[in-house]
């Protein structure tokens, strides 16, 4: 009887490990901007010099495949650099979603084809140094969670530096694809950056662990065949 049940037992426990191992991945603990516990974040988070200059500019995509240059829209009108003066604007100067579309980066990638499937993430940072800033990009297969936190925490505290975020929404728990937009905040007690969602028709902004954010930008953009990363604007 004894071994009725250690065998009984034992079988449980295997039947146990295997549905475990099947499991889904855990969902990312996602906190969202207007949501009272990401108010609170921003209240209590360490680095968010960035925010007020971004969130000034920030807009949203104009079409879907549009967060690359939504956002580099709102990143170089958040910084002390020159900016345009588009005609339908005159007199003011800004920096829009067409109009970083100089001869220049027509000729990294036209206009049409940035409609039809974006920016990968080396195109962004030179569309960036088109413009007249500096800009280096980072493949996330290439560096750590600890890189990740060092780096976000040591740009958002430069107030000419930008941190420019290549992820995909899936491994968040988000509908859709891949997406660009830009970090603002981060929070060290909860280890969360502030990503503010280009697509504002969407998402509000969103606080992500590190680690999140890491392996949302692990994911391979088909378009590359390299998995996402980050551009680090500098002016």
């Amino acid at each position: 009887m004894r071994k009725f049940l250690l065998t009984t037992a034992l079988a449980t426990t295997l039947v146990a490990a295997s549905l475990l191992s099947f499991a889904p991945a855990q969902a990312a603990e996602k906190i969202y901007l207007t949501s009272p516990e990401g108010e609170q974040l921003f209240h209590d988070a360490d680095i968010t010099m960035d925010y007020l200059k971004l969130a000034s500019f920030l807009e949203s995509e104009h079409i879907l495949t549009f967060c690359g240059p939504a956002t580099i829209a709102g990143v170089m009108n958040s910084l002390d650099v020159e900016r345009p003066q588009p005609p339908q604007l005159y007199p003011w100067r800004l920096f829009t979603q067409t109009s970083i579309f100089t001869p220049e980066n027509q000729a990294v990638k036209p206009y049409p084809q940035v409609e039809h499937d974006g920016l990968v993430l080396p195109q962004l940072a030179t569309f960036f140094q088109n413009l007249g800033v500096k800009a280096e990009f980072h493949h996330a297969d290439e560096f750590t969670e600890e890189w990740l936190r060092q780096t976000i925490t040591d740009v958002l505290a430069d107030p000419n530096r930008r941190f420019v975020a290549n992820y995909s929404r899936q491994p968040i728990g988000q509908e859709g694809g891949g997406h660009i937009s830009p970090v603002a905040a981060y929070d060290v007690e909860t280890d969360r950056a502030l990503v503010l969602d280009v697509a504002r028709y969407k998402y509000p902004p969103v606080w992500l662990t590190i680690a999140d954010l890491h392996k949302a930008m692990m994911d391979k953009d088909p378009s590359s065949d390299r998995s996402r990363g980050a551009v680090i604007v500098s002016q």
